[in-house]
């Protein structure tokens, strides 16, 4: 008999219009035979997607970061979703790299590894993970 663990991911980022970005994290938690067990997850909507705000609003905490745990599982599916509700002002693609979100993930409390992903400023990105 397998096992069974909690898995957990933490997202954060630095860059300076992180408060453009709406961020779904969702994860899926599977047995041994790979059968769907539970299910979590955690947003952060800072505006309705087309609000084009000019600046963050007010509140927002670029250091907060997201963190999404698993139920007790054989493994699991993270599924993470940024997306941008603002665009950015520049028109120039040269004005406007792509940023970096760093992933830090952990297994029974336990570090395993951190991660770093590109997101395009325009279309944002998503990204899967399948832990076990």
């Amino acid at each position: 008999m397998a096992t069974n663990r909690v898995y957990q991911i933490e997202l954060g980022c630095t860059h300076k219009a992180w408060w453009r970005y709406n961020v779904q994290l969702q994860c899926g938690a599977y047995n041994e035979a790979g059968e769907q067990i539970g299910f979590s997850a955690e947003s952060r909507i800072v505006a309705e997607v087309g609000a084009n705000l000019k600046a963050a609003p007010e509140g927002f905490d670029s250091k907060k970061k997201l963190s999404l745990t698993s139920s007790p599982c054989h493994h699991a599916r993270f599924l993470i979703y940024i997306l941008p509700h603002s665009l950015p002002v520049e028109n120039r693609l040269d004005e406007v790299p792509p940023f970096e979100v760093k992933l830090r993930i952990r297994i029974d409390g336990k570090e395993l590894r951190t991660e770093k992903h590109m997101v395009n400023p325009w279309s944002g990105t998503s990204i899967e993970l399948m832990l076990d």
